[in-house]
């Protein structure tokens, strides 16, 4: 079996050196190792690494990740990239070495059962493909780089075989779970800076076949790595919160890609014109009542803010909607009522309304005069800016049968990966998150740990509500309580994924300061006047068995991301996180020589 596992690794180059002598099957295979190196760095490395060294984990995820970014820009891109190649492929070495006690520890336990063996060698044989691909990507010819690294994973295998059962060896799993994080991140980084590159046009002149080997590739990540250890595995707990946070958040975002499809259609400029009245105080007012009667939650707000962004809505205006509209849905207050007691709700919802209108006023005031890029993106995809009324000509069925398609797949499109991103990144943070240990600390301190274990964590106003009852009952302060309320529904990956997207960085970092500053002084303000609430915690449970509604949802809007997949293939579905509105394009590094070609109009090619 040991000889096996190393033979597995050189399947990998073979089976490169022959799809690069047909197009097709190199497309394919592209496609199957972008997303087969991403299912191993999220759903493997990743979950192990949390799993051995809790949340710090996640830290040095995200650090493996941005740092190579920082040191392109002052480095270079070239340089910094090739390195984060090479630390990431040492890191997967180390990995290796516990590849190879797996096989020595089945060998001495003398087990009938070959199923650990096998899934070692099956581990290898994408590995060993990825090795190959991200080293020999560049022009200049890494074969021999490759070549190395293939035999160091192969002899790394071999001394964890041999040195299984000796003492003290990888005794320190906080270490060896950062150093796992950190390779997960590289991996992650490794793979994005190929979007855009010589090999990723190759890969697209054959429509879908990127799109289909990207789906071979995750169901052959999940089928090895994620299906075997449902109950036991570390990727159990991360996939089970993802798979409750998407029943939670289908429903909604199917309605709200429609609504946002519909309102460029449909409704024409008269929403733009009306959000855009008066000043910005006046303009921010109009954003809050525009989302009111809109059954909207922190995930399905985002399709919707770009689509009025893109219609010529004013920031103040779009930002207050933005704020508002998932902290005050109607099933939010109404179960505010009897689990947080009248005079708590009526807070909640006035900090909320407050909240909302300072965000609007004060962000949006600050960049009315910045460039929106994704209102002139819009006017290039699909036409839909306000020069084109070609839309008043149209029939009912014809505007509804037009809003849907771009509701249900431009938007998608753009959208879609952040969606993900914010869904991964919250079931990552969510089963780590302690927020019962914020009851022991000072009130203050309460306020500023719950804004900002808020910020990643994808939840809806109306699932919080119980959480937050719970602790209120365990002796957390109201502020606090309000500040996690204010910050978990309207703050996210996604959302600040979006808006560095549309507008840029600096106003997505200028939103999120303002929001935790903001909620951190009306929840220290709030626990001044107001010491203790008694809760009513008796039905007190967050969603239950999720319905039949959200199962159908759910499997509706997974199809409809497996047509976006499709339609634009891995690379340019993962380009979409790397697009930003403003002046803040900053990807494009030297991968090739002729890397011009692929600066910032990937955004405005991708399904057309």
């Amino acid at each position: 079996m040991l000889v096996a596992s190393i033979a597995a690794l050189g399947f990998g180059p073979a089976l490169q050196w022959l799809s690069e002598r047909a197009s097709r099957a190199f497309s394919f295979v592209d496609g199957f190792v972008v997303v087969a190196v991403l299912g191993l760095a999220l759903l493997e490395i990743a979950p192990e690494a949390i799993e051995s060294a809790g949340a710090w984990a996640i830290v040095a995820v995200l650090l493996g990740l941005i740092l190579p970014r920082v040191l392109e820009s002052r480095v270079g891109g070239r340089e910094t990239h090739r390195a984060a190649a090479w630390v990431a492929l040492a890191g997967m070495a180390v990995h290796a070495v516990t590849d190879g006690i797996a096989l020595g520890g089945a060998q001495l336990a003398e087990v009938h059962s070959h199923a650990l063996e096998w899934a070692v060698i099956l581990h290898h044989l994408p590995e060993g493909l990825a090795v190959w691909w991200m080293l020999t990507s560049s022009e200049r010819g890494g074969q021999r780089g490759a070549a190395l690294a293939l035999v160091a994973i192969a002899v790394a295998t071999v001394v964890g075989y041999f040195l299984v059962g000796v003492s003290g060896l990888f005794a320190s799993e906080l270490v060896l779970g950062l150093l796992q994080a950190f390779v997960a991140g590289l991996l992650l980084h490794v793979v994005s800076h190929g979007i855009g590159s010589r090999r990723s046009r190759q890969a697209e002149e054959h429509r879908l076949l990127p799109g289909i080997g990207g789906l071979v590739g995750l169901a052959f990540v999940l089928a090895l790595f994620v299906v075997p250890h449902l109950e036991d595995g570390h990727g159990g707990a991360t996939l089970a919160a993802f798979w409750e946070l998407v029943l939670a958040s289908a429903p909604a975002l199917l309605l709200a890609y429609g609504i946002a499809g519909l309102i460029g259609e449909v409704m024409g400029e008269a929403p733009a014109r009306w959000l855009g009245g008066g000043g910005a105080a006046s303009q921010a007012l109009r954003g809050v009542a525009f989302g009111l009667p809109l059954p909207l939650c922190s995930c399905g707000v985002v399709p919707v803010y770009r689509s009025l962004i893109q219609r010529g809505v004013p920031a103040s205006a779009a930002l207050a909607f933005l704020v508002a509209t998932p902290e005050l849905g109607l099933d939010a207050v109404l179960l505010s009522v009897p689990l947080l007691g009248g005079t708590l709700t009526l807070v909640r919802v006035l900090v909320a309304f407050v909240l909302a209108l300072i965000v609007g006023w004060f962000v949006g005031g600050w960049f009315a005069g910045r460039k929106v890029e994704g209102h002139e993106e819009h006017g290039e995809h699909g036409g839909h800016g306000k020069e084109d009324h070609g839309h008043e000509h149209k029939g009912w069925p014809a505007k509804l049968r037009a809003g849907l398609a771009v509701g249900y797949g431009e938007i998608i499109d753009s959208t879609g990966p952040w969606i993900l991103v914010g869904l991964l990144l919250a079931a990552f943070v969510q089963p780590w998150l302690d927020a019962g240990s914020l009851t022991r600390l000072a009130p203050p301190v309460q306020v500023a740990g719950a804004a900002l274990i808020g910020l990643p964590v994808y939840v809806c106003a109306t699932g919080a509500t119980p959480l937050v009852a719970v602790l209120l009952a365990k002796g957390l302060s109201p502020g606090a309580a309000l500040a996690f309320l204010l910050t978990g529904p309207a703050t996210n990956a996604t959302t600040f994924g979006m808006l560095s997207h549309l507008h840029g960085r600096k106003v997505a970092w200028a939103f999120v300061v303002t929001m935790v500053v903001t909620v951190v002084a009306m929840g220290v303000a709030v626990n001044l006047v107001w010491s203790e609430v008694v809760t009513a915690t008796g039905s007190a449970h967050v969603h239950g068995e999720a319905g039949t509604m959200s199962m159908v949802a759910a499997v509706l809007l997974g199809l409809l991301f497996v047509v976006s997949l499709l339609r634009q293939g891995p690379r340019r579905f993962l380009g979409r996180l790397w697009e930003q509105g403003g002046h803040d394009h900053d990807h494009d590094h030297d991968h090739d020589h002729d890397g011009h070609e692929h600066a910032p109009h990937a955004q405005d090619s991708c399904c057309h």
